[in-house]
């Protein structure tokens, strides 16, 4: 998102009195801002002792469409002094979008790459939906990131889509890796259709009518 259009968002939602979620090592909170200082935001916040100063938290503002992520520092924990907890007042935010199509579990693997480097990583494929994935890998792969990825679903022709990072996540099954949530950029209608088809007979695999 360009600066400009995160500093206008920041100062739409960023609002004595509104509401967002305070997102704390994967924890949410609801929170309500408090007070606006030029440098800081005191916000409402139900513990007593985290997080600490220093952490890296984020406000989370929701809508139909997506939601803006503000990454901000905790500069006082909560009853230091006064209510709730004292942040640094951001300067940008990272928007993402709601997704718009049926997204389904899977136990495949996907292959994939930073596109400015050769090596491929295996990569366990969590979830599929015609407008992205979410994979669990040991690959270095940083937000925006853009990908290849490469990908067999039963019953259809070998899949090579390209994809961008929009979710990083050190939340993971094994400690080795992480989650990254992919979306896919300028997808074939043929592709799309190949993913399609392979979702709704997972839907069907997964939630069998009743005989």
């Amino acid at each position: 998102m360009s600066t400009k259009k995160s500093t206008d968002r920041m100062k739409m939602e960023m609002r004595q009195g509104s509401t967002c979620l305070l997102n704390v090592i994967g924890q949410y909170f609801l929170v309500e801002i408090l007070e606006l200082l030029p440098d800081s935001i005191r916000v409402s916040f139900p513990g007593r002792d985290y997080p600490v100063p220093g952490m890296i938290v984020h406000l989370d503002f929701h809508d139909m469409d997506g939601f803006d992520s503000f990454e901000t520092e905790v500069l006082e924990g909560p009853s230091k002094s006064g209510p709730g907890l004292v942040v640094s007042r951001p300067s940008e935010s990272r928007r993402t979008q709601h997704r718009d199509s049926c997204r389904v579990p899977t136990d495949l693997t996907v292959q994939v790459k930073d596109q400015v480097h050769v090596r491929r990583y295996d990569a366990a494929l969590l979830n599929l939906s015609a407008g992205g994935a979410l994979i669990e890998t040991d690959a270095p792969f940083d937000f925006s990131t853009s990908l290849e990825l490469t990908l067999s679903l039963p019953g259809e022709p070998l899949l090579r889509m390209l994809g961008q990072v929009v979710h990083v996540s050190d939340e993971s099954t094994r400690p080795e890796c992480r989650t990254f949530g992919i979306r896919f950029v300028a997808l074939s209608p043929e592709l799309r259709q190949s993913i399609s088809r392979y979702a709704w007979h997972r839907l069907r695999e997964l939630y069998p009518s009743s005989p």
